[in-house]
């Protein structure tokens, strides 16, 4: 089957900050700004990541329920209808995480790491619906990064929660956006072409993060839509730690605000576990395993890369049946990988 994007509204700049933590489900459509239709592709966009045709699709009238109201519990994958579309709880997965950064060729000293990317997939039979949804990365360093950096100890502090510094969310609020089965939608830092210090190209990605700023200290991509900025403690750009980010997708319910916290002297999104669709908890190294940052109920391990810009990432393993594995433990789930594949 040929895959499809549709977007029902216009790509417009950012909304304030304020409007962002009510919540996606009350973000207002500003007047004027309604597509009359599909949007026609960009000569550059007419394909998807890596050639191959779009992969969203806009969903019907039988729409999955979000999981207050549909009796599927997260990670159960519970009983589905046959080709409806499902909450994405124990169907969509973090196929690939890269943080690391790359190094130029013969340039020891020329580094990047704009060319971070997370990688999800559809890993069931049926279609997954997508509205509201969100990633974040955990508050707190990944390791003694610097001599006497200690843990944070938010994983004990929150045993039900992911303690998030910063959000971006799929936009558009409600828009029906389907992902199909075994298909994989691209979240990166920066949607640009980032060879060649890097070996990646995420001019087709499909969502980037870009952080509008007056300075446009940010470069916006003009061939990746934007996902929505609803928390953001960095500075410039969000770019993860290149040291081990915990990477968490979640699902907003509808109404719902993002819900705050502060904690260790930031604000913080406080996600309660049964919001969570995965998580990934990664440190420094071996030794760094106190500086986990999620909580065994979301990741009962962590994995790692062997350092800061070898162009490493972390790779789900498959398992039985070709089925991504998720024992949610990242130390048995998942695997070096020494050449970034997204959508491999």
């Amino acid at each position: 089957m040929r895959l499809r994007r549709i977007w029902i509204t216009c790509r417009h700049a950012h909304r304030p900050l304020p409007l962002f933590v009510r919540g996606l489900a009350r973000l207002p459509i500003p007047p004027r700004r309604r597509c009359l239709g599909p949007r026609r592709a960009h000569p550059r966009r007419a394909r998807g990541p890596r050639g191959r045709p779009w992969r969203l699709r806009r969903g019907g009238p039988a729409a999955a329920k979000g999981p207050a109201d549909s009796g599927l519990g997260p990670d159960t994958g519970g009983e589905a209808e046959p080709g409806l579309p499902q909450p994405p709880f124990g169907r969509l997965k973090i196929e690939e995480l890269y943080y690391s950064g790359a190094t130029a060729p013969g340039d020891g000293h020329l580094h990047t790491y704009s060319d971070q990317f997370t990688d999800l997939r559809n890993d069931s039979d049926e279609p997954v619906v997508l509205d509201g949804l969100c990633i974040g990365d955990a508050l707190g360093p990944a390791g003694e990064i610097n001599p006497g950096m200690r843990p944070w100890g938010l994983a004990e502090r929150y045993p039900d929660h992911a303690v998030l510094g910063n959000v971006w969310c799929l936009p558009g609020a409600r828009a029906g956006l389907v992902l199909e089965p075994g298909a994989t939608l691209l979240l990166v830092q920066d949607g640009l072409n980032h060879q060649p210090i890097s070996t990646l190209d995420h001019s087709g990605a499909d969502y980037e993060a870009y952080n509008e700023r007056r300075d446009g200290a940010d470069e916006d991509s003009p061939t990746v839509p934007n996902l929505d900025r609803l928390l953001f403690n960095g500075g410039y750009d969000w770019l993860v730690t290149v040291f081990g980010p915990s990477m968490v997708i979640f699902t907003l319910p509808e109404g719902e605000a993002l819900p705050m916290t502060r904690a260790s002297g930031f604000d913080a999104a406080q996600i309660p576990k049964d919001w969570v669709i995965d998580a990934v908890n990664t440190v420094m190294d071996g030794d760094s395993l106190d500086f986990r940052r999620l909580p065994p109920a979301l990741d009962a391990g962590a994995a790692w890369v062997s350092g800061t810009y070898t162009g490493e990432s972390l790779r789900r393993r498959v398992g039985e049946g070709g089925r991504l594995l998720d024992s949610d433990d990242s130390s048995v789930d998942l695997e070096l990988n020494p050449s970034p594949s997204p959508g491999g």
